[in-house]
């Protein structure tokens, strides 16, 4: 019952907190008069460009997230910690929304004449003692959707990225991740952003658009996204899963669904450098 109850608190809706905090970031650069003015998005794009390089490059300095080996049996204090995972189907908008990626969408659907047991998981990850430290989120094969994620600042817990990587690795063999999809983002840092700053680059663009946004490498849009509290989940997950210079970000995909198109997600393009 605890855990139900827990699920439910977590579950009941998106909350990605400002005090999330992964490896080798603060949320704000210290002064760099001779360097932040070459940024278009000095909040965010200098984040991001480090963190590009160090997924793109094997020798590029400086980076401090280090390949990870913690797995479900070495969390520390396992007692605290409450894992759980059953097979669940895709929503329809999460089918809708890996249409044409290449993944085997056609497994991901139930047949009423051909029943089969959905290779979609639904992983959770909770630690609530001492503050709560989770992630909850759905594994399939090549794609990792997280809704759910909450760690404070300060906190000695592991990072989001690495219950990421425990919660696809798993179900799926990790150099199998394609495509990381954030949904419904509500992180006080990075759904303004986008909104303020990152769809006004576009001319004409409206935030609530049902058209899905593609944002490439080198633009610096592409660089600021990857630099916010979000971007950085998935670069850390990548860093601490391969290492440098193995995997990177393609392109990040920014679309609105929902009731009203209330609700921000995006997607993460994973491809091998």
């Amino acid at each position: 019952m605890r855990v139900t109850l827990l699920l439910v608190f977590v579950c009941a809706r998106l909350e990605y907190i400002t005090l999330l905090q992964e490896p080798c970031f603060s949320f704000r650069l210290p002064p760099q008069p001779h360097a932040t003015m070459a940024f278009k998005y000095p909040q965010f794009e200098p984040y991001g460009d480090k963190l590009i390089r160090w997924m793109e490059k094997a020798t590029e300095p400086g980076c401090p997230i280090p390949k990870t080996t913690l797995n479900a049996l070495t969390l520390p204090q396992p007692a605290d910690w409450h894992i759980e995972h059953e097979r669940e189907w895709l929503t329809p908008d999460r089918i809708a929304s890996i249409v044409g990626l290449g993944l085997p969408v056609g497994e991901l659907i139930p047949h009423d004449l051909y029943p089969t047991e959905s290779p979609c998981v639904r992983h959770s990850i909770i630690k609530s003692r001492i503050g709560i430290t989770a992630l909850v989120g759905t594994v399939g094969p090549g794609v990792l959707f997280v809704y759910s994620i909450r760690r404070y600042h300060g906190s000695n817990d592991p990072y989001v990225s690495e219950l990421a990587k425990i919660a696809y690795e798993t179900h799926y063999p990790l150099d199998t991740v394609r495509y990381i999809f954030m949904n419904d983002v509500l992180e006080p840092a990075t759904e303004p952003f986008i909104e303020e700053q990152i769809y006004p680059s576009r001319e004409g663009l409206k935030y609530r658009s049902a058209e899905p946004q593609t944002w490439d490498s080198p633009a610096p849009e592409f660089s600021a996204i990857m630099g916010t509290p979000i971007g950085k989940v998935v670069g850390s997950f990548i860093l601490g899963a391969f290492g440098q210079g193995v995997k990177r970000v393609a392109r990040i995909v920014t679309f609105q669904s929902g009731l009203d198109l209330h609700k921000l997600d995006i997607r993460f393009d994973i491809e091998d450098v």
